[in-house]
């Protein structure tokens, strides 16, 4: 299975679709899945009869989006068509010269940016939306691929995608057509299992729910429940701030229309998150960090807290002057006898052009050894190997 690892980049999708389903079929790997009589069917057979209908890819689109939402719903998870914008890079463990553009993917409502809509006449009857993945949130969605007839090539295509995706990971997708779909699963980008079945096919239903029940990222339940306990909502396509060592951040909005941040760690991360809302309290009355908002809650295996104001990422310092500023905002902090433990760019935003901290690590009080390594921490950004 190793040596499947890499494929040559002179493959095209069908010659990639034919190798692979070969493989699969002599390891056996691949499969038609048998009806389960008396259980549910994804669709009835009337519906059956209007897909056969359909005539163009598009149609399909416009067809079966309101079927996946409507099962999607309970999970609290969208379809997102991002057709027509190539979001998947390519990874540097596969040869591509350019960024991919997987039909759509499903995920949580905060985990993907909103794109531009194509203008072919169809969305605005539909209530599709249109946008692509947040590459820090690419363990969080499943993809799916949409053909009018599903082809060696069309999973050739889907293999390639999945090795991109998550190339040291497990990854999944859906290809389908009016007709039919596969269920696929990678591992460190190989393909390790795929099921076929047909939308009126007995069974159908329940198999297309357990797929995605079974390949549900935790961060999705995660953000969801947080959510709820909060009582605050994300911003639907522009939600996600950023992903850190230990924790990943979301823009929500409160009760009361006051837009807030949603930082979330795993479990083994709980302790460094009391002890960074112990330093932004410590720090709030040098006017230089964000504030915790209320008390950290403990949802599932991850603990949660609301942080204010939020802001826009700080660029990268290009100039002597602006370079002397973040060192500025360094001393203002050190001047209040707190350090940071982490000042890097990153770790600074604007809010209405005043940069703020936020992330700090320590909580005790400043000495001048600390002082110190603070202001290695963030020398070495700018003149540490390879700087």
């Amino acid at each position: 299975m190793a040596s499947l690892r890499h494929k040559e980049p002179s493959y095209s999708d069908k010659t990639l679709g034919e190798r692979e389903l070969v493989r699969l079929e002599k390891d056996g790997l691949i499969s038609d899945v048998a009806p389960r009589e008396g259980e549910e069917a994804f669709w009835a057979m009337d519906i059956q009869t209007q897909a056969d209908s359909i005539a163009n890819e598009v149609e399909v689109d416009a067809f079966i989006t309101p079927h996946f939402s409507k099962k999607l719903d309970f999970w609290g998870m969208v379809f997102v068509n991002s057709e027509g914008h190539p979001w998947l890079s390519p990874s540097i463990r596969f040869t591509n010269n350019a960024d991919l553009e997987p039909v759509g993917f499903v995920t949580h409502p905060g985990m993907f940016r909103f794109g531009t809509v194509p203008n072919n006449g169809v969305q605005c009857l539909n209530g599709l939306r249109f946008g692509v993945a947040e590459k820090k949130n690419f363990d969080c969605l499943i993809l799916f691929e949409r053909q009018l007839t599903i082809t060696d090539a069309a999973f050739g295509r889907v293999v390639r995608y999945l090795q991109h995706l998550c190339p040291e990971k497990p990854a999944c997708a859906i290809l389908f057509d009016h007709r039919s779909f596969w269920l696929i699963k990678t591992y460190k980008a190989v393909v390790v299992k795929v099921q076929k079945s047909r939308w009126v096919m007995d069974g159908s239903k329940l198999l297309f729910q357990k797929f995605i029940n079974d390949n549900i990222s935790p961060w999705v339940e995660r953000l969801t429940i947080a959510c709820s306990a909060f009582g605050v909502d994300v911003v639907e396509g522009d939600t996600f701030l950023g992903r850190g060592a230990y924790g990943r951040v979301f823009k929500v909005v409160g009760e009361g229309g006051e837009i807030l941040a949603l930082k979330i760690v795993e479990k083994h991360s709980a302790q460094r998150l009391h002890e960074e809302k112990k330093a932004l309290e410590n720090a709030q009355h040098t006017g230089l960090t964000i504030t915790p908002v209320g008390k950290i809650i403990e949802i599932l295996d991850s603990p949660a807290l609301l942080l204010s104001p939020v802001g826009r990422p700080l660029p990268r310092p290009t100039t002597r002057q602006e370079v002397r500023d973040l060192f500025g905002l360094l001393w203002q902090l050190h001047d209040k006898e707190l350090i940071h433990g982490d000042p890097h760019v990153a770790n600074v935003i604007l809010v209405e052009e005043k940069p703020l901290w936020i992330d700090l690590v320590e909580v005790v009080e400043a000495s001048p050894i600390l002082k110190q390594l603070d202001a290695e921490i963030l020398t070495s950004v700018y003149l540490g190997p390879g700087q």
